[in-house]
């Protein structure tokens, strides 16, 4: 599947009542527009409200008699989907086939922009777990899928719109409604894909919305990585290094861990009230380059248009969703829709598809910590230093690597014996090993790390140490009070106690930090101005090595892609300053085509992209 990118769609004259006022000449203008500043996506929303609007029959004492259409219609179909509805959906597919604009179609659209959107005859009911629910949403995708799987235009299924949001449920509930709707789905047509819709999903098993559980069911999982709504990500600025790397980890995050692709399927600022129209341009060209770079499925900007002359609800309430659009309400494009067309033509000049990023490491998340959180902090941290990681749960499996990070770990179970003793014997073939120490239990623990746990406590308490001619300072929850039995130190705190260590562990080595470093960046402001990847890239030093080119940039984030004879680098300036790139090529590399910007200075929040060679 090629590149998706594009945005979410409503028309701009009436926002979620498109359906019920749709005026042909709005749509096609708004299509004109978007598609003229390369938009070849859009996602699209058949308001279940509107298109299956079925009312209960009651008799005396409020029992239900049977079901029909609003305003006491008889269904005309066996599914209670309404034809005007229907007619006026296939016409919109011929407006955007016009304009070659392909459609991902969010199916059971229940939730949107902060309300709900159910039909009366499920008011009141558990969307997710009733069997009234579910019937009727199985009604619906079989008449909608098999009216419009013919299309050519129609390029995907999504379950629907964050349906996470619609109704409590536990895990199997979550589960078992996905795999409905997507066998559903599949059952009415199988030969396009199936997209999960879902955000804010989780790791651990007894999660309720799961990335593996949605990777089972659908075929593409989705982030919708806003910084102003996003876990962990709302302390820094739009443009710092926080948020502008929020939107890759968290789709590699999904997508390794699910072991499926994933797309970026809304990413926006949020409004004015968030950062400036420039400042949101430069953060959709740095994210579209990084998530293009990192193999996200695409990018989809929330959303086309402007609502902010819209009166019905939630418009009328919700001031947040009115200026999101990339098409403000006196019809002029905005700065973020100019980086989509100049990132559109960008990719049209390739002749390529991009292959795979080249990773140096796994990180390795670990059970009853902050998955996520932990693991998005350690992307970071490695990506200052030069290395690309992939991420895998430690209860999972533990991949190839040459590197293992384990940060932050906590909780007594860690993860499951089976797999701390693959991953203990592939440190001792020879792979390096990263863990830092936040409240959790290791067990052989001095035989692995030649440190002894003399002691430990409970505490919040704050200390330093010096490493690399810098001091740095942390906050643990469990002081390990360690001796040496084997291990090297590298550093102590200033209390006296090791802090960093390396021992020699068959042919691998095993590195602890007696510091929560990744989890307690968490909640500290501006944390990545402090210099803290420098731990890292002088612990993991050996793993920057072996690349095309050296390059010594902490804000300059590089990817590598090798297929075949092509060696493509990536190189994202996520700073506010023009980067003239100090590199260096390894004996035989040599750059045979710059294809995008320039090597020797790339701007601010923009990327560069060469073709390099291997000579003879």
């Amino acid at each position: 599947m090629e590149f998706i990118l594009g945005c979410n769609y409503w028309a701009s004259d009436s926002g979620t009542d498109m359906w019920r006022t749709f005026n042909e000449n709005v749509v096609n203008d708004d299509l004109r527009i978007l598609s003229g500043h390369g938009v070849k996506h859009i996602r699209v929303f058949p308001n279940w409200r509107d298109f299956q609007p079925v009312i209960p029959r009651m008799k005396g004492g409020m029992t239900v008699a049977g079901y029909c259409m609003e305003g006491e219609r008889e269904k005309t179909n066996p599914y209670y989907i309404d034809d005007v509805m229907m007619r006026r959906f296939s016409r919109f597919l011929d407006l955007c086939e016009g304009y070659g604009i392909k459609v991902i179609v969010g199916l059971i659209t229940g939730w949107m922009s902060g309300r709900m959107f159910v039909p009366p005859a499920l008011y009141g009911k558990n969307i997710i777990n009733d069997p009234l629910s579910q019937y009727f949403q199985k009604l619906f995708i079989k008449g909608f899928v098999s009216e419009f799987k013919n299309s050519s235009t129609v390029i995907a299924w999504d379950l629907g719109n964050e349906c996470n949001c619609m109704s409590p449920t536990d895990r199997i509930g979550a589960l078992n409604w996905t795999s409905m709707i997507a066998n559903a789905i599949r059952a009415e047509d199988d030969t396009r894909p199936v997209i999960s819709g879902m955000h804010s999903l989780e790791v651990e098993d007894n999660a309720t919305w799961r990335v593996e559980d949605q990777a089972m069911f659908t075929d593409i999982l989705t982030t919708h990585p806003y910084p102003f709504w996003g876990r962990n990500t709302k302390i820094d600025k739009t443009l710092s290094l926080r948020t502008t790397m929020h939107a890759t980890a968290e789709t590699k995050f999904y997508s390794e861990i699910g072991k499926a692709p994933c797309l970026a399927e809304e990413i926006g600022r949020m409004g004015p009230m968030v950062c400036s129209d420039e400042k949101a341009a430069d953060f959709l060209r740095l994210n579209l380059f990084s998530l293009w770079a990192n193999n996200s499925a695409g990018v989809m900007w929330w959303c086309a248009n402007d609502q902010t002359e819209l009166e019905s609800y939630p418009y009328a309430e919700n001031m947040i969703e009115l200026e999101l659009g990339m098409i403000d309400k006196k019809r002029s494009p905005k700065p973020v829709l100019a980086e989509m067309k100049k990132f559109s033509e960008f990719l049209e000049g390739l002749d390529f598809e991009i292959p795979k990023a080249k990773t140096d490491a796994v990180c390795l998340l670990t059970e009853g910590q902050n998955q996520w959180g932990v693991g998005y902090m350690t992307y970071i941290l490695l990506k200052e230093s030069g290395i690309t990681p992939s991420f895998a749960y430690a209860n999972d499996s533990v991949p190839e690597s040459k590197l293992y990070i384990m940060p932050s770990i906590t909780n007594w179970e860690v993860m499951k014996k089976r797999n701390y003793k693959e991953l203990k014997r592939r440190v001792y073939e020879g792979a390096d090993l990263y863990i830092s120490l936040d409240n959790g239990f290791i067990s052989e623990f001095t035989q692995l790390t030649g440190l002894k746990v003399e002691d430990s406590y409970e505490c919040t308490e704050t200390e330093s140490f010096e490493f690399c001619g810098e001091e740095f300072t942390f906050t643990r929850k469990r002081n390990y009070i360690l001796t040496a039995r084997g291990a090297e130190v590298i550093a102590f705190d200033k209390k006296g106690n090791i802090a960093i260590a390396v021992n020699n562990y068959g042919k691998g080595h095993v590195y602890v930090a007696n510091f929560p470093i990744e989890s307690d960046l968490l909640g500290r402001h501006d944390a990545f101005e402090e210099g803290v990847y420098h731990i890292y890239k002088r612990l993991f030093a050996d793993h920057a090595k072996g690349r095309p080119m050296r390059i010594d940039e902490p804000k300059l984030a590089v990817t590598y892609h090798e297929s075949g004879d092509k060696m493509i680098a990536v190189i994202i300036n996520h700073s506010d300053k023009i980067c003239e790139t100090k590199y260096e090529l390894e004996s035989g590399w040599s750059i045979k085509e710059t294809l995008y910007g320039n090597v020797g200075k790339i701007n601010p929040y923009d990327a560069c992209v060469l073709e390099l060679k291997m000579e003879g």
